[in-house]
């Protein structure tokens, strides 16, 4: 072949490869993180990260927290006692967040947390010893897709105080057999609080009882809560009641109970 037509040929070979090499996006990696091994490591609080999550990969050994897609590590030592939140609040995807002790293949799980402060990222709140390590596994909810993490540890604020109280009188509604109640539930710092719980009234030999959930945003000191019963066995009437209710914080081990005989009042029709 002559020299002139072998370098056509070559340069006809070469020009579309090099083409091809152009127009190959790169292979994007996981963050170092992606691994627990390569856990990043909290230097001090408080202490923010933001990166890239979607091209982070789930091990065979990674704890399950309401999924465990897209997995990424942070490790904590403190060096003296105290209250820790590590929160994924400024995230653009849904989180999970979870916190442990131990060695890999072998943790102890502290915490878990799925959706916190009404809103798809997560928030775990825990007491720290001095020394100990702790380590932080970010996922994405139900094997979901990664996205734009914020990653937040700082001292945790006092832990949260809830009171529960039971107003005496309610009211019913005659025709319906359908009671309200109320109360309030007290709190040392905004919580979302659910409140739930029983009630009975005795009809002759008949135990009538219903069941009842109310939710509050609460604000300190107080904020009110109502909720309507109807009776599973029966309808209720004017009279005395007996109700024992049980409150809860949904992003805090924080709970109160309370009972209290109330008198029911008729109205409507």
């Amino acid at each position: 072949m002559p020299q002139k037509l072998r370098r056509t040929v070559l340069l006809m070979l070469t020009v579309p490869a090099l083409l091809l090499l152009a127009a190959s996006p790169a292979i994007a990696q996981p963050p170092a993180n992606d691994d627990f091994d390569s856990a990043t490591v909290v230097p001090g609080l408080p202490f923010t990260d933001q990166l890239n999550t979607t091209e982070a990969t789930t091990a065979a050994d990674d704890p399950d927290c309401s999924g465990q897609g897209a997995t990424v590590w942070y490790s904590f030592t403190p060096t003296a006692d105290l209250r820790v939140e590590a929160n994924t609040l400024g995230s653009d995807y849904d989180t999970t967040l979870s916190a442990y002790t131990g060695t890999r293949g072998a943790l102890t799980q502290i915490a878990c947390n799925d959706d916190a402060a009404g809103s798809l990222q997560s928030r775990v709140r825990f007491d720290a010893a001095a020394g100990q390590t702790y380590f932080f596994m970010v996922g994405s909810f139900a094997s979901g897709p990664g996205g734009n993490l914020t990653f937040n540890v700082d001292v945790a604020p006092p832990p949260l105080e809830l009171g529960l109280t039971i107003d005496p009188t309610g009211s019913v509604v005659p025709s319906k057999g359908v009671a309200t109640i109320s109360g309030t539930v007290t709190c040392s710092q905004p919580a979302s609080v659910g409140v739930e719980g029983r009630m009975e009234q005795r009809a002759g030999r008949l135990l009538i009882h219903g069941f009842f959930f109310a939710f509050v945003e609460c604000t300190p000191p107080a904020t009110a809560w109502s909720a309507t019963v109807e009776g599973e066995n029966g309808r209720f009437v004017a009279g005395r009641v007996q109700v024992d209710a049980f409150a809860f914080a949904f992003d805090e081990d924080a709970f109160a109970e309370a009972s209290a005989t109330v008198r029911l009042r008729g109205s409507g029709p």
